[in-house]
């Protein structure tokens, strides 16, 4: 193979690869702003690395459930438990009913990870519990 060729070769490829990836970030992008909090797990919540690249793109179960759900955000996917956890979605999510307005600052938990759990105490009441054992 002539020289031009082989660098003109490797520049296309490289220029195919990075195209590739753009689209994959600006379609997660997409994606993360159709859920009500993507702030904390972000493709965490849909993917099983916190990474996903397109070797690595695997959905967890609440992922699954949001592509199956023509990829957006409603009552029916908040009121579903992807992960089995005992926990909906829209609890996890901070939008209980689904109707795409947040409730909390933060996600309560991953709803793609049934080991990731909304916390049962606030953090008020922690610091309430904690002031009680200080001297």
């Amino acid at each position: 193979m002539r020289p031009k060729l082989k660098i003109k070769s490797i520049f296309m490829v490289m220029l195919v690869v990075a195209v590739l990836a753009a689209g994959a970030l600006m379609s997660t992008e997409n994606y993360m702003r159709v859920l009500p909090m993507s702030k904390r797990y972000q493709c965490a919540n849909c993917h099983i690395s916190a990474s996903p690249t397109i070797a690595s793109y695997t959905l967890n179960p609440f992922g699954a459930d949001f592509k199956s759900n023509s990829e957006k955000w409603d009552a029916a996917l908040a009121a579903k438990d992807s992960d089995g956890d005992g926990y909906s979605n829209g609890v996890e999510l901070g939008d209980a009913n689904g109707d795409g307005i947040a409730e909390t600052v933060f996600e309560r938990s991953n709803p793609g990870d049934r080991y990731n759990t909304p916390n049962s105490v606030s953090r008020q009441t922690w610091g309430v519990i904690k002031s009680l054992f200080e001297d």
